[in-house]
């Protein structure tokens, strides 16, 4: 199971979010564009979630 530990941000008709899981893992997650993306620690995934609801 895993928790949202970001604020969730509108995108493409979906919200992005950072996600973590219970080994501490964190996921940029979109349900707008159906993608999941791993990353290395929160300041990567907080990263990633900024470079993919730019535009």
């Amino acid at each position: 199971m895993r928790k949202i530990v970001s604020n969730e941000i509108s995108h493409n008709g979906g919200v992005a979010r950072i996600e973590m899981d219970q080994a501490e893992r964190f996921f940029v997650v979109c349900s707008g564009c159906r993608t999941e993306e791993y990353a290395a620690g929160m300041a990567p995934a907080l990263g990633k979630l900024v470079e993919h609801t730019e535009g």
